[in-house]
This record gives C-alpha cells, sequence and structure tokens, in this order.
C-alpha cells in the first residue's frame, strides 16, 4: 500500500495530485490513498480545495493505513503523542525505511511494492507533469457556474495583450516563513514588465495579490493606463485569481505553487512566462525547459 499525504495551498494540492495520478498510472495494482488529516489540524490558506474546484475524489487513508505505511498514527487518534512516541522508540528504522520525503520520478516508476510507503512532498518539479501537461489541464478546469461572474475582468483579459503579474505577500511576511521564501524585489518585476514590454507591442499588466494595499502603491511605475490591479477575489474566492492569470497572453509569476499553476494553465499558443530565479531562500528555482518559459 501507498499513503500519500496533502497539505498546504491550492498550488501545492495541485502539484501533489499529479504525483498522485502518477502513482496510480504506474501502479494499478497497489492499494494508493491519501491522507487528508492534516487539514483538519491546520487554518492555513481554504483548506483542501481540490473537490469543490475540480470534482477530484480520492480513496482516503484511515488511520491504521496511515500508521502501517508511516509508522505513526496521524493526529486524529486519540493519545496518538502517546502512542507515537513509544513507536519512534521501539521501531525508528520502520518510519526511516518507509517514508519517502520527494520521492524522485525514477523511483517512483521503479517501485515494487514489496513493502508499504508514506510518501510526502510537493513535486514541484517539471518532471512530473511536463509530459501530461495538456491532459492535466483538462483535470484543472475550473466551474463554470463560478467563472461565470468573472466576464468582465476575462473579457478586459481576452481584448488584450494581457500580462498577468503576481506578488506573494501574505504568508511569506509572517515570521515562520519570513526566513524561508525570498521576498522578490522591485528590480525582479521591472525587468519582467521590460521583457515583456519587448515581445507584445501592446502589454496590459493585471495584478494579482493578497496585498492589493501593498500593489496599488508600489506598482505605479507602470503607467495607470497600463495597468490594472485586480481585487475581490480573496478569502475562499482566491482561486478565482489563478483562473484569471490562466486567461492571460503572458505570466510574470512570483516564487509561488499558484501563480506557477496560472501560467502552466495558460493555454494561448504565444504564451511567453516569466519566473523568478529566486525561490526558497538560499536556493535558486528549477530551469525549466517549457517552451515560451524565461527565468529571471
Amino acid at each position: 500500500m501507498i499513503v500519500q499525504q496533502f497539505n498546504s495551498g491550492l498550488g501545492n494540492q495541485m502539484f501533489q495530485y499529479v504525483f498522485f495520478r502518477q502513482l496510480v498510472k504506474y501502479h494499478p495494482e497497489i492499494r494508493i490513498k491519501a491522507d487528508m488529516t492534516w487539514f483538519t489540524w491546520h487554518n492555513e490558506h481554504q483548506g483542501y480545495e481540490l473537490e469543490k474546484l475540480f470534482g477530484i475524489s480520492m480513496p482516503e487513508a484511515d488511520p491504521w493505513e496511515i500508521a502501517v505505511t508511516s509508522g505513526q498514527l496521524p493526529h486524529t487518534v486519540k493519545g496518538y503523542r502517546y502512542i507515537n512516541r513509544l513507536l519512534r522508540i521501539f521501531d525508528r528504522k520502520y518510519m526511516e525505511t518507509h517514508s519517502i520525503d520527494e520521492m524522485p520520478m525514477d523511483d517512483m516508476i521503479a517501485f515494487d511494492g514489496a513493502r508499504h510507503a508514506y510518501i510526502t512532498g510537493f513535486y514541484i518539479s517539471e518532471k512530473y507533469y511536463k509530459d501530461d501537461l495538456e491532459e492535466i489541464r483538462d483535470v484543472f478546469t475550473f466551474p463554470t457556474d463560478e467563472t461565470a461572474g468573472l466576464s468582465v475582468t476575462a473579457h478586459d483579459i481576452m481584448s488584450s495583450e494581457a500580462v498577468s503579474v503576481h506578488v506573494r505577500r501574505g504568508d511569506y511576511l509572517d515570521p515562520i516563513y519570513r526566513d524561508r521564501f525570498d521576498l522578490l524585489r522591485e528590480d525582479y518585476y521591472r525587468a519582467a514588465v521590460e521583457r515583456m514590454r519587448q515581445i507584445y507591442r501592446h502589454p496590459r499588466f493585471f495584478i494579482f495579490s493578497d496585498d492589493k494595499e501593498y500593489v496599488t502603491k508600489a506598482f505605479d511605475w507602470i503607467p495607470a493606463a497600463e495597468r490594472t490591479v485586480v481585487t475581490g477575489n480573496s478569502g475562499a474566492d482566491s482561486w478565482k485569481d489563478m483562473y484569471l492569470m490562466s486567461l492571460c497572453r503572458g505570466n510574470i509569476l512570483a516564487n509561488s505553487t499558484f501563480s506557477t499553476w496560472g501560467a502552466l494553465l495558460n493555454k494561448n499558443d504565444d504564451v511567453h512566462v516569466i519566473y523568478p530565479r529566486a525561490y526558497i531562500a538560499g536556493t535558486d528555482s528549477e530551469v525549466k525547459t517549457l517552451k515560451g518559459w524565461e527565468r529571471v
């Protein structure tokens, strides 16, 4: 049996689901289930969103299946701290050999099912999705009854040489994440905007952010006639920003899986995507080989 943990926000959940699909694809003979317990005790982001947005349903692992694959009971079991302490004392080796973080693609394909495995990680590298991107785009189709309310903004985007600009701040300013993720500086966005002006004749920049007040002032160096700060999509409606980004002709990304998916779902033939070299503090981002993607 394989159990994969799902956690974090929408962008990360989407990457994790892509890896889950690969597990099912390459190992139809193995029972593969999802551990959703993280969402019962974390209040970050909007909870588990794949089912309500994309109708995605996966078999969920029960506490015993999580324990068998990982060597630890989930927090949803009463007394789990005490029991897990004992398990760590008597069988630490079990956890070390069964829990796998960021399982390499080759190892996943070669997995023989001779032992249980508990899979964690985010799987954001293009090697996990590049060959199946067209199929994945069909899977991640946003609900039409919800997107209909965005018709005015969508029309403005689709009737212009629209370029999305994503600025991630929010939780990146939190002390928990401040030393982990780079806050992208103005020079990155200036260079990206200038590059887009070389590619598109009359670009119009649609700015998306979890800090609308900040970007309204911070991007006043883009002429008012060329910029629109997209507002209104927050909380449970945050996903609507990802949908609107996917409609743009070009995308300027933050170091965020959220805007990465806005670009990956973009079906425009002449799409150009600029993404930052800076990602996790002290670590450069992956060099993408996708057509039209450029690292700055």
